[in-house]
């Protein structure tokens, strides 16, 4: 260890690539660790089949080197599922090759599934590269059962996704009621049931009497399919679809949002929501992954089975007509990031694992 100072090679995609998992890799490399090192090694873009590759192999190479040179002394390998898995798997093999430390990070929120569907000889696979690597961290309690029934031998330890705290707390107001979503436009986010349950609320007269709108940010392959629907269902004065957010566009959003809903099929524990929670906002979401572990029934939003529309509607109406309710879970909202999921603390807890495995306490 040069300087003292704990040496971490951070992989995972490219700061261009949009989504949950870049978020969290760029609030490790923006935090200010006192005695640690962090350099990013991105071996994933977003562009075509072929370019994928090559960035790949290119980035490959100089992960070879960074290991015959002694450049850092912990790789910290963000994962999802599919390709990821595929070349996460051959860096854990080179990495155990150099005889240095592995931490595992895994933020698919199809792993389970992935791994129920492969093969046989994918499982081994999956199931070698957790028990080669030398920490497995995952999002929530439910994901710690699942990898631990995949390879009970593995040494996995749960570290919720955690945002810095704002100041700023969000209010109800007479200008209306603005309920946001962001995410990539596809349907396992659930974007089709949101549209779906606007049209019953706007149907029946809710929004007209609240004074609804609705703020859609995200960019997909879907997009142009899911702007055609909000035409045909004559949605385009409540609905506003802006693109993929991030930086002060989402902080204003969120600043300016009463109300995050996210109905998706399958998650980890999306920053999206904590950065909501984080600005006092209520959050309507669905019993999938680690949500139900931050996202609790009247205390701060609500949750349903992906797919449940009606329910979808009735908790979407009972947060914009009950303001007392609200108030309630907004302020819940707040406290429960403050005092659970703030950055401070999870990089406290980050920066003890880090120094642990190089002493060689695993």
């Amino acid at each position: 260890m040069k300087n003292n100072k704990v040496k971490v090679l951070t992989i995972g995609s490219d700061s261009s690539v949009k989504g949950g998992i870049t978020t969290v890799i760029n609030s490790f490399l923006n935090y200010k660790f006192e005695d640690i090192e962090l350099e990013l090694l991105p071996t994933y873009i977003e562009t075509n089949n072929f370019k994928k590759i090559t960035f790949f192999f290119k980035s490959l190479i100089v992960y070879i080197k960074k290991n015959i040179k002694n450049d850092f002394d912990i790789a910290h390998i963000h994962m999802s599922y599919k390709g990821s898995f595929i070349r996460k798997y051959l860096i854990v093999l080179i990495t155990k090759l150099f005889k240095k430390k592995v931490i595992l990070h895994l933020h698919g929120s199809e792993f389970e599934v992935f791994y129920k569907n492969s093969n046989f000889i994918l499982k081994k696979l999956i199931k070698d590269i957790l028990k080669k690597s030398d920490l497995v961290i995952v999002l929530g309690e439910k994901w710690k059962n699942v990898i631990q029934e995949i390879e009970p031998s593995a040494n996995v330890k749960i570290f919720n996704n955690s945002v810095p705290v704002p100041k700023y707390k969000v209010g109800l107001n007479d200008n209306g009621f603005n309920i946001l979503f962001l995410g990539v436009l596809i349907k396992r986010k659930g974007i089709y049931d949101l549209i779906e349950a606007i049209k019953i609320l706007n149907d029946s007269g809710v929004l007209e009497k609240y004074n609804v709108n609705f703020t859609i940010g995200g960019s997909g392959k879907e997009k142009e399919e899911i702007e055609n629907k909000i035409s045909d269902y004559n949605l385009n004065s409540v609905i506003d679809m802006i693109g993929w957010v991030d930086g002060e566009l989402k902080e204003s959003l969120l600043k300016n949002s009463q109300l995050f809903v996210l109905p998706s099929y399958n998650e980890g524990l999306p920053m999206a929501i904590l950065e909501a929670m984080s600005y006092g906002i209520p959050v309507i979401s669905t019993e999938v992954g680690s949500i139900g572990e931050v996202v609790c029934n009247y205390k701060t939003g609500f949750t349903f089975k992906p797919g449940d529309i009606n329910s979808l509607v009735q908790y979407i109406e009972k947060l914009i007509s009950e303001k007392q309710l609200w108030y309630e879970i907004s302020g819940n909202c707040k406290k429960s990031i403050e005092e659970d999921f703030n950055e401070e603390k999870y990089f406290y807890k980050v920066e003890k694992e880090y120094k642990k495995l190089i002493e060689k306490e695993y």
